[in-house]
């Protein structure tokens, strides 16, 4: 399984790429612009600093809101426009499906964020999303694997990233249920212990 770390800070992204091995990262437009706002940069820039040490993918949640479909489909341009491994990170509804079908065919990676249900993740990786984020939470185990067991079942490429992690455990438990990747914040990656870093890495038992 593999470890993304939620940040939109780059000396934090780095770091946990040493000392944890995560291999992407995830943040969101409006937290980019809080950050660079004061720092008195600009998004673009920090967002490009974060892609060049993130070590993989870095997804990034649109601003727009999800019944604006141009809205989405040019924040969606203009992120993808930065760096090579953006990712563009859209809300479950029938807008932003569009927007997903619209990105596919110009190039543009997304992820489904928040899936509240299977279907929603199956009909985003149809569209052509690459990853569909599912929050862990109390029952999310139980969403995550039946994600994972359907989009399998229908040869969907799509990845399963299991979010909302609060504690090194909630890890733990997405690697148990099958999700491929675990997005969790930096401080809950520093608590991971050395072993479960490795085997999660590497997709072995926790």
């Amino acid at each position: 399984m593999k470890l993304y770390v939620d940040s939109a800070d780059p000396t934090e992204i780095g770091a946990c790429v040493a000392a944890a091995g995560t291999s992407g990262a995830a943040t969101s437009a409006s937290l980019l612009a809080e950050t660079a706002q004061r720092a008195g940069g600009a998004p673009g820039a920090l967002l490009r600093e974060i892609c060049g040490v993130a070590n993989g993918p870095v997804r990034v949640a649109v601003s727009a809101r999800d019944d604006d479909r141009a809205a989405m489909l040019r924040e969606a341009r203009e992120l993808a426009a930065v760096a090579a491994n953006v990712v563009v990170e859209l809300p479950a509804g029938a807008a932003a499906l569009e927007v997903m079908r619209s990105c596919t065919v110009e190039g543009i990676r997304t992820a489904l964020g928040g899936c509240p249900t299977p279907e929603q993740a199956l009909a985003a990786a149809r569209a052509g999303a690459s990853y569909v984020s599912a929050p862990l939470g109390r029952t999310g185990g139980d969403t995550i694997r039946k994600l994972v067991a359907l989009l399998r079942t229908y040869d969907a490429t799509a990845e399963v990233v299991a979010g909302a992690i609060r504690v090194p455990t909630d890890v733990l438990d997405a690697a148990v249920v099958g999700a491929h990747a675990a997005s969790a914040p930096a401080a809950v990656l520093r608590q991971l212990p050395a072993e479960s870093v490795r085997n999660a890495n590497r997709g072995g038992p926790a």
